[in-house]
């Protein structure tokens, strides 16, 4: 009997231990692979920033604009209500040289004020060519804020969801701007597509 009682609290022991030593092990293994995985989640990150900050440079250069800028829609908390907020932030801003940079300005702006801008955008209908005849007040005051005298924005849509707006900002007005409308709007649907893509 004693030897049944010795035997069973030398399983327990070593069912103990082992189920320690497999804690341990899984502990360092999960550490292990989550570090691993967090860095390579920090790479590829880093790689598509990279890759949205070259598109929207080159879109500059081809546009001549002074000013590009990704504004990001994620949400900013709850209202009292305990309704959400959303809000748009921008995260990506590319510049001519001698333009100043408006992005520390431009962070967790509540879309409430921004609807009608959101909604022109999303119509399509984003190409001012004179900012100072923006019949909607906020819209007009975003632009001449930042000195823009004419701007084409395109929406950056997954399926019906919003995830941004990408704008081009000129600090004189485009002249003919008007003549180039079916190509802002087919370049807004490349650009928009691909910037879904990256985001």
């Amino acid at each position: 009997m004693e030897t049944l009682h010795s035997n069973i609290e030398l399983t327990r022991i070593l069912a103990s231990s082992l189920v320690t030593l497999l804690g341990v092990f899984l502990s360092w293994f999960l550490k292990y692979k989550w570090g691993e995985y967090r860095q390579k989640k920090i790479t590829r990150e880093i790689k598509q920033s990279k890759l949205v900050q070259t598109v929207l440079e080159q879109q500059l250069s081809e546009y001549s604009a002074q000013r590009a800028f990704i504004l990001q829609r994620h949400n900013g908390g709850k209202y009292g209500t305990g309704k959400s907020m959303d809000k748009l932030s921008t995260t990506f801003e590319a510049l001519e040289e001698g333009v100043s940079t408006e992005f520390k300005e431009y962070q967790n702006l509540p879309i409430s004020l921004y609807s009608s801008l959101v909604d022109i955008v999303q119509n399509e209908r984003g190409i001012f060519p004179v900012t100072e005849d923006i019949d909607d007040i906020l819209t007009r005051a975003f632009f001449n804020q930042r000195g823009t005298k004419t701007a084409v924005v395109y929406s950056i849509s997954q399926g019906t969801d919003l995830i941004g707006l990408v704008g081009f900002e000129w600090t004189h007005k485009l002249k003919n701007i008007e003549n180039s409308y079916v190509e802002f709007k087919q370049d807004g649907k490349v650009i928009g597509e691909t910037l879904s893509k990256l985001l």
